[in-house]
């Protein structure tokens, strides 16, 4: 179970790890001809153009998070989502992208549990009605955490329903934690906490991904 939690958290942070937004005349400076072209094209265009080549199916309401991001010579498009309430027995595809410059795509999946498979084609995540009452249900039995807070944040909740509990991990850059919540009464335990550390920093020549700024942004 750790070494999963880990990976997934290490594939996370790998897909949105950015330095701070430089302004945008030195960005356009470090892009090549490519990537300025498609640049100009504009946020929305580019996001429609990621979701046209990932899954005719999918659409921004599926996700949660969309990052834009380029080192100057490629261009990847990443779909996430930050809260996943994953029903007994199922399994959904919860983080798609794609590398415009050489279309090449990637999707990640996430089961419930862990180890379920299915021969059927996998569904792109889509938060129901259900899930969302789910979700409510579980913030307001974890302390100091409630829907406003789920706004601007920056980490992974995953909800894996059980039988008579919902198992719960809260993934951020620094910290693991997981715990129960009983179906019934809403009571927290079997709480645990981890300090994951940080990837070791490796100085390169290579230019860094980081968020594309466009104007008016």
């Amino acid at each position: 179970m750790k070494k999963y939690i880990v990976h997934f958290l290490i594939q996370l942070l790998v897909v949105f790890s950015c330095c701070n937004a430089q302004s945008s005349k030195r960005e356009k400076e470090k892009m090549n001809k490519e990537v300025r072209e498609l640049v100009r094209l504009g946020r929305d265009s580019i996001i429609q153009q990621a979701l046209t080549a990932l899954d005719k199916k999918a659409s921004l309401a599926n996700f949660s998070t969309t990052s834009l991001q380029t080192n100057g010579k490629e261009v990847y498009v990443v779909f996430s989502n930050s809260v996943l309430y994953l029903p007994m027995n199922s399994i959904f595809k919860y983080m798609m992208g794609v590398n415009l410059m050489t279309n090449t795509q990637f999707s990640n999946t996430i089961a419930n549990p862990e180890d379920f498979t299915s021969t059927d084609a996998i569904p792109i995540y889509q938060e129901t009605e259900v899930a969302k009452k789910n979700i409510t249900f579980v913030l307001e039995a974890i302390p100091n955490l409630d829907a406003s807070d789920l706004t601007n944040f920056k980490g992974t909740l995953i909800i894996r329903e059980k039988e008579d509990h919902y198992a719960i991990r809260v993934i951020s850059e620094m910290q693991e934690s997981w715990y129960k919540i009983n179906k019934d009464a809403g009571i927290m335990y079997d709480e645990g906490h981890a300090h994951l550390e940080p990837e070791p920093y490796i100085e390169s020549d290579e230019p860094k991904f980081q968020e594309i700024p466009f104007k008016n942004e």
